[in-house]
């Protein structure tokens, strides 16, 4: 009993005196005490300019903090970010020999603001471009109701990232004079983002976890929404090199293709469900470098796509009669598929429908499989089909130089001849359209053309234009 009552009073008396202990603390190191050493801790640690507008608190319970009202960080006189509160939890020991040392923080409510300027240069950049090698140790970041503008002066781009919510412990970086805070990071945790718009690109319900070591992560379970649909991906990004290095999985199952195509005014025109895949790699310090380096695969697949307001069949007929549509108008940005978005920035495919005296298609087959090297994406199988058409692309889009490369659109028949083609190349936003180069009759279904005795190259072997896994559409009544 006597050894109960000893170890009782032993208890309280520990939690007495840390009480005393953390009311003295309070009154050394108060509220207008901490205020300078946690400014100038963060500033070191960032390599900027942190301001603290609003008041400064300190709690003792449950771990000894502080929280900051009204955060302001700037780099060179570029503002960089706000934050409207943080809590940090401030580490006992290093406290009583009178330094700060942080262990946890909480942000509510940051924006962040990165612009990347015309000659490449971004303003989070530390004068010099040197980092001085401050290690950086927390236990717990939490971030909550976050954002972020990113925009590049070079292209004109804009990325808007909202609704960011961040759990993430173990982090770790600093400590290698010149090493970069990205190569000697470590941590693990969530990323969650509500939305992300990038031209015409929209993502939201973002989540995924990431587990990153001494500058190398992984998130091998991304989850979002994008266009129209619930989609799955793993990203990897490796910052230990002379330039990062990244690896991008994505698929989508049953995604609405006029969300794909939602840069094109035409696209409430479009409905249909398609699968999308992309496996693809890259490296570069810069957006140009990425694009150059780009290099994987991509492709897009559906069927009975129902396009209201254009009858495919019966413009690609009227080929014969009347040359002012633009076969390349007529499917192109359907069989870019999975990169038809970059297309749509510039000119404007598909401006036929305001010339169409309407009309309906089901485009019954569509595959566009694409091979990237170097930035440089060149068709393997792409083509759409049809009741009575069967339309093909071959040709390279350089998306390093946003051109089009020797492509060539062709309405093509059973054996894969082109009966109709036509030419584009040059940049994206304006292309060069070819003449309409016509080898066969249209004025019967293309299945009928090998048995049409006006058809001048019955007797002649052709030059197989597609041979890929889009069949030729069944033979259909004359129209």
């Amino acid at each position: 009993m006597a050894n109960r009552k000893k170890k009782t009073l032993l208890i309280a008396g520990g939690a007495a005196l840390a009480v005393v202990l953390l009311i003295f603390l309070v009154l050394l190191f108060g509220a207008k005490a901490l205020k300078p050493r946690i400014v100038a801790t963060v500033s070191r640690a960032l390599g900027m300019d942190v301001q603290v507008r609003g008041a400064v608190g300190v709690s003792l319970f449950p771990v000894m903090g502080a929280s900051i009202a009204d955060i302001a960080v700037t780099n060179g006189g570029s503002d960089i970010a706000t934050v409207a509160k943080a809590k940090v939890g401030l580490k006992l020991l290093p406290l009583i020999t009178g330094r700060v040392r942080i262990s946890r923080m909480d942000l509510v409510k940051p924006a962040i603001t990165i612009i990347r300027q015309k000659d490449g240069k971004l303003n989070i950049a530390k004068p010099g471009g040197r980092s001085e090698g401050i290690p950086l140790s927390l236990d717990k970041l939490a971030v909550s109701e976050g954002s972020l503008l990113f925009t590049n002066l070079e292209s004109g781009g804009e990325t808007v990232l909202e609704g960011i919510e961040i759990t993430a412990g173990n982090i770790r970086a600093g400590g290698t004079p010149g090493g970069g805070p990205l190569k000697t990071l470590s941590f693990s945790g969530e990323i969650r983002c509500r939305a992300i718009r990038a031209g015409n690109l929209t993502i939201t319900d973002l989540i995924m976890g990431v587990v990153g070591k001494n500058g190398v992560f992984d998130a091998g379970d991304i989850r979002m929404n994008v266009f129209g649909a619930p989609g799955n991906g793993a990203l990897q990004a490796n910052f230990t090199g002379t330039e990062p290095r990244f690896a991008f999985s994505f698929a989508e199952k049953s995604l609405k293709i006029e969300q794909l195509l939602r840069g094109s005014s035409k696209a409430k025109n479009m409905e249909g469900l398609a699968d999308l895949s992309a496996d693809l790699t890259a490296s570069g310090k810069t957006i140009g470098e990425v694009k150059r380096s780009l290099r994987g695969q991509a492709s897009l697949s559906g069927e009975n796509i129902v396009l209201n307001g254009l009858d495919i069949d019966d413009v690609t007929s009227s080929l014969l009669r009347s040359r002012r549509f633009n076969l390349v108008d007529v499917g192109s940005f359907f069989l870019a598929g999975p990169l038809g978005p970059a297309l749509t920035r510039g000119y404007r495919f598909g401006d036929l429908f305001v010339d169409s005296q309407g009309g309906k298609s089901v485009i019954t087959r569509l595959v566009s499989v694409w091979k990237i090297e170097k930035g440089v994406a060149e068709a393997v199988d792409v083509a759409m089909a049809t009741e009575k058409r069967r339309i093909a692309m071959t040709g390279g889009l350089n998306f390093a130089d946003s051109r089009f490369e020797d492509v060539v659109v062709a309405v093509v028949d059973q054996d894969g001849c082109a009966a109709v083609k036509q030419k584009i190349r040059g940049p994206f936003s304006r292309p060069e359209i070819g003449n309409i180069d016509i080898f066969k009759s249209l004025t019967k279904p293309v299945a009928n053309l090998l048995k049409s005795a006006v058809n001048l190259f019955s007797n002649k072997p052709c030059e197989v234009f597609y041979s890929g896994s889009v069949a030729a559409p069944k033979e259909a009544k004359r129209p």
